[in-house]
């Protein structure tokens, strides 16, 4: 099968003349560490401030501030004593509640990238919405900074993108793309693996999709300026590189990406990535041997093919994510591949060690709903991610014309050659809102009179892409008449559109043109014409606003970004979560984290009975389903479970072998809590002597202990008095 992409811009290509214009690094999570110098201490109530310096003095620590409450202060280790003598010395101490080394945390996991604020999928605040929806839902996201805090990726983690291509020139996408360790830039197969200098990738499909051999080369950058860019967005979703104040971030944003294009323009329609099965079953097996944790297939069709499901199940060391389809249908009721392929018991003959590894992705909106151009099923698709309104990296596309006629130059701008002239039209002439251009401005045209204005003329760069020309236009049909426009190169016509239709409803309507090619290079203007009915009236006419001829910029101009929407969109964002799974647990295997991945859904409403899970993807979950976090209770915790259980049930764990006393005399608190404790003691009653007025006390170490030192008390505890450690003696010289 040929099957095509699964994405549409906000204004998106179709396939007809004109087309509707309705669609519209974070550090990873350190280890933990400890300060070996400073310590928190937070004093029991009541404690006086003589009985606190005299358990600072006694630990050998100094103070060094309050933290913002009373009850809790910052010390200094003094020279010459031990964080873990210190910390003993302190906890043996009455005055004291808790007392810790101080610690660090990671800075918090929100990026900086510039656009990260845009990026709903990841962080939905809700509220007005991203790129016009509105009714946002906070938190109908995949909650990537909880599971941030965990991993922002690991670069041993490669997730491929098996798509139209990649773009190492754009700033998210360069410094995460996948090297091949085999292979350097010499010209030959290093690896042997049949293609020469795959540094990077790999390219499967070649400039044409529909050609009778499709070459295999190591370059997999997608050039299509016609139909591309498909790749790029994805690839962006999954992993652009984060936190380097650039742009976006993707899900998995120190993983890396190996890109392999298998989707290439079409030359039956030019409008059309197209994407050959058997550039998509090299790139399954490449992938497989190269070692990808998971790859990304945005792309589908209706037709099965069974090589391509012997690909999949042999290759059950990678977790294959693909979209579900937008036709908005029931995948149940016409299945659509290969996100509907169960390579376990599909393959034939059967594949030994066959899995399921895939996971088939519909896609949600920013409120949670099921979008309406999204496939499902309860079988075959497993679980919803973000999918509208999707940011992510994409091909520039350049404005070359531009004009919404708020600046009074129509005269400059426009010229006319009918019988009677366009004009500059104000707000309230007919439909407009603000000023536009009209066939006769304020009055009604002559009876079958002709207008016609053309642009300037503007010159397009060679190299440049595919264009569209797109606006906002309203048609009062009245008595007739006749409307179209053109795009002219080098004054020769390079496109014409005839509507001859009435606009329905009293606003302007967007429109947008099928992609026009071979303008680069050229002379280009822009042409409207309007053939008035026999009798017209004011109302009757043509009214333009916000005329644009929009071009792909050369591959010279380093990739921008865009809003695109689709199945294609909701797919990577599970691919990225992968990647970070994979990244958090090594060890995982696809089963674990495809589990994982269906288990840690959100349940929503819109996906009850849609899809296997009923579920939106958490990737936060996920890492918990995968790997649970270990809960450790906070020492304040923990001390008032000691405090508050029965001591009769204590002593048994604390005495687990004879307790025989050592000698503690001359050491300090710290020194003799330690020496306990290797004796198999505890401590209990610990006596400080009273600081005269006017006097401190200074270190104190043990004077006696009781019982005695060599003794073996049945409790095992042993209490300790304690006096001032002597000063050392002053030598004369």
């Amino acid at each position: 099968m040929l099957a095509t992409l699964l994405a549409a811009p906000a204004m998106a290509h179709g396939a007809g003349a004109e087309q509707d214009a309705s669609l519209a690094a974070a550090p990873v999570t350190p280890a933990p560490s400890f300060s070996s110098s400073r310590a928190i201490v937070e004093w029991a109530p009541r404690t006086d401030g003589t009985e606190r310096r005299d358990a600072r003095e006694s630990a050998e620590v100094e103070s060094v501030r309050m933290l913002g409450d009373a009850a809790f202060q910052l010390v200094r280790v003094a020279p010459g004593q031990s964080m873990d003598e210190a910390l003993a010395s302190l906890h043996g101490d009455p005055s004291v509640l808790v007392a810790e080394p101080d610690s660090f945390s990671a800075p918090n996991s929100i990026p900086n990238d510039t656009r990260f604020g845009e990026l709903w999928g990841l962080r939905n605040l809700g509220g007005a919405g991203i790129d016009g929806f509105s009714g946002a839902v906070a938190g109908a996201d995949i909650d990537a900074p909880a599971a941030w805090d965990r991993t922002v990726g690991s670069p041993s983690v490669v997730i491929a993108d098996i798509d139209t291509g990649y773009r190492f020139d754009s700033p998210d996408l360069g410094p995460v793309a996948w090297t091949n360790p085999g292979e350097t830039a010499n010209g030959l197969d290093d690896d042997g693996n049949g293609i020469v200098d795959d540094l990077h990738g790999a390219d499967f499909v070649g400039p044409n999709a529909d050609a009778s051999s499709l070459p295999v080369d190591g370059d997999p950058t997608d050039d299509n300026l016609i139909s591309g860019g498909h790749g790029v967005h994805t690839a962006g979703t999954m992993g652009a590189k984060g936190n380097d104040g650039v742009g976006i971030t993707g899900v998995a944003q120190n993983a890396r990406i190996m890109p392999l294009r298998v989707c290439a323009n079409s030359a039956k329609n030019k409008n059309e990535a197209r994407c050959p099965t058997s550039s998509q079953i090299a790139a399954i097996n490449y992938a497989g041997n190269e070692g990808a944790r998971a790859a990304n297939m945005s792309l589908g069709g209706t037709t099965f093919n069974q090589a391509l499901v012997n690909a999949l199940a042999a290759n059950p060391q990678t977790l294959f994510v693909i979209s579900a389809g937008n036709d908005g249908e029931d995948n149940e009721l016409e299945h659509h591949y290969p996100c509907d392929y169960t390579p376990q018991t599909q393959a034939s003959p059967p594949v030994v060690g066959a899995i399921d590894n895939i996971v088939c992705v519909a896609a949600t909106n920013q409120a949670d709903g099921l979008a309406g151009f999204s496939d499902w099923g309860t079988t075959s698709v497993d679980l919803g991610a973000p999918g509208t309104e999707t940011l992510s990296t994409y091909p520039v596309a350049e404005a070359k014309l531009s004009d919404d006629f708020e600046t009074n130059n129509f005269a400059t701008a426009w010229s006319n050659s009918g019988s009677e002239s366009f004009g500059r039209a104000s707000a309230g002439d007919g439909p407009l809102t603000s000023f536009g251009m009209n066939d006769s401005p304020g009055q009604a045209p002559a009876a079958n009179s002709s207008h016609v204005v053309t642009s300037a003329g503007l010159s397009v760069p060679a190299g440049t892409g595919a264009c569209t020309l797109s606006g906002r236009r309203y048609r009062s049909g009245g008595s007739g008449g006749t409307f179209f426009y053109e795009v002219l190169s080098d004054g020769s016509q390079a496109f014409r559109n005839a509507i001859s239709t009435t606009t329905s409803g009293s606003a302007l309507e967007p429109f947008h043109t099928e992609l026009i090619t071979g303008l680069g290079g050229h002379a280009v203007s822009v042409r409207f014409a309007f053939t008035a009915g026999p009798s017209p009236t004011a109302s009757d006419g043509i009214w333009l606003d916000d005329i644009a001829l929009t071009c792909n910029a050369p591959l010279s101009t380093p990739p921008g970004y865009e809003f695109l929407q689709g199945t294609s969109m909701a797919a990577p964002h599970v691919t990225g979560a992968a990647g970070l799974l994979f990244s958090r647990v090594p060890s995982a295997t696809v089963s674990e984290v495809r589990k994982a991945l269906l288990t840690g859904v959100d349940p929503v409403a819109s996906l009850a009975g849609k899809t296997v899970t009923g579920g939106r993807l958490n990737v936060s979950t996920a890492m918990s389903v995968l790997e649970p976090p270990i809960e450790k209770p906070s020492f304040k915790q923990a001390e008032a479970a000691i405090r508050n259980a029965n001591p009769a049930a204590m002593i048994a764990p604390l005495v687990l072998a004879a307790c025989t006393v050592p000698k503690l005399a001359g050491k300090t608190l710290g020194q003799a809590t330690a020496a306990l404790t290797a004796a198999h003691c505890t401590l209990g009653a610990v006596t400080k002597p009273k600081a005269r007025k006017g006097h401190k006390l200074g270190a104190l170490i043990v004077n006696s202990s009781t019982p005695a030192a060599g003794a073996h008390p049945a409790s095992g505890k042993v209490d300790l008095t304690l006096a001032p450690k002597p000063k050392p003696k002053k030598h004369h010289h």
